[in-house]
């Protein structure tokens, strides 16, 4: 159990290095996520299976565990709902990909519109002016507030992202405790009910981080990507 805990413990640090280059891309750069498709909410629910042991010091662990995937989740989702919000907005039914949705969206406004976008550390201050003479419907304002409102949540990727570096490495700290105290924490009837199954979440642990590891560079990837994308649209 030790060496599996050690494994995990690598992976965090890992992990810290990881969402360091990807929330910390700079101005301009932002970084981002991948969420599900075909809905509006930039939310979604992370369950780990992770057991619940009436001893603080685990349960904060394994809670920690659960919101550092949680606040990956919610960077993915988004983006990943950034199409459906536009398609939404341009009553466009079924699903389409981002950059799809994009297009359908500045075919609509181009040339009544005037777009402009100051990305920040904190997100991104975006302004669509009407051009002199023009007066927006009630529609293509509504494709208005939904464009700026995939663009803030782009850019706000990586202030999403960025408490999981400190996240990751207060995990690999204790978890480099608790692997040891394990066994003296967990005794007699509470050793034999609890302790298999502390063992089994440290190893979903394990799979857990190793996974978040992977998915922040390609998440902040699809940020850049999308946000190059929605400057380039008008």
């Amino acid at each position: 159990m030790k060496s599996s805990m050690m494994k995990m413990v690598s992976l965090g640090l890992c992990l810290s290095l990881s969402a360091t280059v990807a929330a910390c891309g700079g101005a301009g750069d932002p970084k981002g996520a991948a969420a599900p498709t075909g809905t509006t909410s930039g939310s979604v629910k992370v369950t780990l299976d992770l057991p619940s042991t009436g001893n603080p010091k685990y349960d904060k662990f394994f809670g920690d565990v659960g919101d550092l995937a949680q606040l990956v989740a919610d960077a993915r989702a988004s983006l990943e709902s950034a199409p459906a919000t536009l398609n939404k907005a341009m009553n466009v039914t079924g699903t389409t990909d981002f950059d799809t949705a994009l297009k359908t969206l500045s075919g609509k406004l181009k040339g009544k519109v005037t777009v402009s976008i100051n990305v920040t550390p904190a997100g991104a201050d975006v302004s669509v002016v009407p051009v002199a003479g023009v007066t927006l419907s009630a529609d293509e304002q509504a494709m208005v507030d939904a464009y700026k409102k995939v663009v803030g949540d782009i850019a706000g990727i990586p202030m999403k992202l960025e408490p999981v570096v400190a996240k990751a490495i207060d995990i690999g700290k204790q978890a480099a405790v608790l692997v040891v105290s394990a066994k003296t924490d967990f005794t007699g009837m509470a050793g034999l009910r609890t302790l298999p199954s502390v063992v089994n979440g440290f190893g979903k642990v394990t799979t857990a981080v190793d996974g978040i590891k992977t998915d922040v560079p390609v998440i902040g990837d699809k940020a850049k990507t999308m946000m190059i994308s929605a400057k380039g649209a008008f």
